[in-house]
C-alpha cells in the first residue's frame, strides 16, 4: 500500500537498511493498520550523489546540493488520516533514522505525499478506512495464495491471525 523511497548520501550498511525497514514498516503497519506484506520500502542513492558538484541534479533553497538524506512517503489519504497523523510519522520517521544511523539531524527531510491509488500483488488496494471490509473481501484470495505455497501470502495469513486489529468484521 505505502512507498517508502529511502534516498540517502550516507553510506548504510546491510543491518542499517534492513533495521530502518524492519522499524519502518512496523511503524506504518501498526499506525494505519496495514499488513507489513504491503509496506514497500526502496533505498536508492539520490541523482545529485552520483554527479559531480558542478552539474548537480538536486536544489534546496535554490543551492545545489550534494549530500542528502531524504524519505518520500507514498501513502494513502482519506480515512481519517489527518495532518496530525502525518506529522506524527514524520516525526516517528526521523526518529528511526536518528536512531539507527547514530547521526541525529543528518536526514534532511521526510516527505509525505498522501492519494495513491494501487492494484498491489494483483490486488486492488483499498482506501483508507476500508480495510476491514477489503480484509474481507480479499481473505479467501490470500488464503488460496498461502496454500498454494505463496511464503509472502502465509506470512500474511499468520500476521493478521496475530493481530486482531488487521481482521475484517466477518473474519
Amino acid at each position: 500500500m505505502p512507498f517508502y523511497d529511502i534516498q540517502h548520501s550516507t553510506p548504510l550498511s546491510p543491518s542499517q537498511k534492513s533495521s530502518l525497514a524492519t522499524q519502518i514498516t512496523q511503524l506504518h503497519s501498526t499506525t494505519f493498520n496495514t499488513p507489513s506484506l504491503f509496506v514497500n520500502i526502496k533505498f536508492s542513492l539520490p541523482q545529485s550523489s552520483s554527479t559531480s558538484s558542478a552539474d548537480p541534479n538536486f536544489f534546496v533553497g535554490g543551492k545545489p546540493k550534494t549530500a542528502l538524506n531524504y524519505i518520500w512517503a507514498h501513502v494513502r489519504g482519506g480515512g481519517g488520516r489527518s495532518q496530525e497523523h502525518f506529522d506524527r510519522l514524520a516525526e516517528s520517521i526521523e526518529g528511526i533514522w536518528d536512531d539507527v544511523i547514530g547521526e541525529k539531524g543528518s536526514l534532511q527531510a521526510v516527505f509525505i505525499v498522501p492519494g495513491i491509488v494501487a492494484r498491489e500483488r494483483g490486488l486492488r488496494i483499498p482506501p483508507a478506512g476500508e480495510e476491514g471490509k477489503w480484509m474481507d473481501e480479499s481473505w479467501d484470495e490470500f488464503e488460496k495464495r498461502a496454500s498454494e505455497g505463496d511464503e509472502d501470502f502465509k506470512g500474511l495469513v499468520e500476521e493478521v491471525k496475530a493481530r486482531p486489529e488487521l481482521k475484517g468484521e466477518g473474519k
